[in-house]
Formats: structure tokens, sequence, C-alpha cells
């Protein structure tokens, strides 16, 4: 009985996995087509999706929930490319910051308008609040070790508050992300990538390579 038990949950997940995908598709469709996550209703998603309204509510129960089941999936692909910076030592340079940054930004971009919308919902739903919370305390977490280990290393501006400027750097970068890197061309994107390099570059490292 157990195996079947555990085939059975299986299942119900991969189903949830699958319609969570497809709901999602509609609901980025809907938002770059200019509409509010706050503003589509979850009939309109069903309807969109092709679905019922009550296969809906049976693997989720609101539009925060089906958020949440996808959020935890982009915030490891975007831990997993922006770790390059966290690992940057005394000998990498202004380059290996930006080839670290673009990998981050390659990892959040295809996903920009859920992560805005996620962002948005956390304001009023507490479900997603409480993941876009951690998501951000678990970057600034890794930036501020990154930044004390620098220092101690001599690598980082030894005279800079680590915890401070994490917290700056990064929802500079998630606000950024949403306002200066959605809907724009490759060459536009490189450029606003240049910019947070230089900005990030200078606070960080810049006054520890000057002669």
């Amino acid at each position: 009985m157990p195996s079947v038990t555990r085939k059975a949950q299986n299942s119900r997940a991969a189903r949830r996995d699958e319609l969570r995908n497809q709901l999602l598709e509609v609901v980025e469709r809907l938002i770059d087509e200019g509409e509010s996550f706050t503003e589509i209703s979850v009939e309109r998603i069903v309807a969109e999706a092709h679905i019922s309204r009550t296969t809906f509510y049976v693997y989720f129960a609101d539009k925060g929930d089906m958020l949440s089941a996808w959020f935890a999936d982009i915030a490891a692909e975007v831990a997993a490319g922006v770790s390059g910076w966290w690992e940057m030592g005394p000998q990498s340079t202004r380059e290996d910051l930006r080839t670290a940054i673009e990998s981050a930004v390659n990892a959040y971009r295809p996903h920009i308008a859920l992560m805005a919308a996620s962002f948005h919902a956390a304001a009023y739903d507490p479900t997603v609040h409480e993941l876009t919370d951690a998501f951000m305390a678990s970057n600034v977490a890794s930036l501020c070790k990154h930044v004390i280990a620098g220092q101690k290393a001599g690598f980082v501006d030894p005279s800079l508050p680590a915890a401070d400027v994490a917290v700056w750097l990064l929802w500079m970068a998630e606000r950024g992300f949403h306002v200066m890197m959605r809907d724009v061309d490759d060459a536009e994107l490189q450029r606003q990538i240049d910019a947070y390099t230089a900005i990030v570059w200078n606070t960080l490292y810049a006054p520890t390579h000057r002669t």
C-alpha cells in the first residue's frame, strides 16, 4: 500500500506541475499584454487555459498558491545564475564580474513578468510575501558573506558596511530587472548589464584595485 500511496502522490504532484505551467503561461501572456496580476481573475485564467474552475481549485487554493508553486523553481534558477558572483576572489576581474551578472540576468529575464507579478502580489498575499522575502534575504545574505570574505582577503573595500551595501545592491538589481530590463532589445540589455557591472565594481572592488 505505501508504494501505491507514493505513486498517487507523485501523480498528483506531476499533474499540479503540469497545470501550474499551463496556467502561468496564460498569466504571463496576459501580463505581457498589459494586464495586472491583481486584476486577472481565476475565472479568466481557467477560461484562457481551457480548464474548469473546479480543476483549478483541486490543485491550488488561489492565485497566490499557483504563483508560489512556481516561485521556488525560478528562485533556484536565479540562485544558480548568480553564484558566480559570490565565488569571485582576489584574482577576479571586472570582466569576471560582468560575466557573473550576465548569467544572473539570463536566468531571470525569461521570467521578468511573473517575477514582477510575484513582488507585486507580495504586498497583499502573505504566502507570496514570505517567498519573495526569503528569496531576497537569501541573496542578500550570500552577497553580504561575499563582501565580508572579500574585505578579509583584501579585494573588497574594507570601509563598506557589508550588510547595508548588500541590501542596496540587490534591491537595486531587483527593481532594475523589472523597470529597466523588461521589454528591451539585446543591445539595450547589454548596456544595462554594463551599467550595473560598473555600479557594483566601483562600489565593491575598484578601491582595492587602484594603484
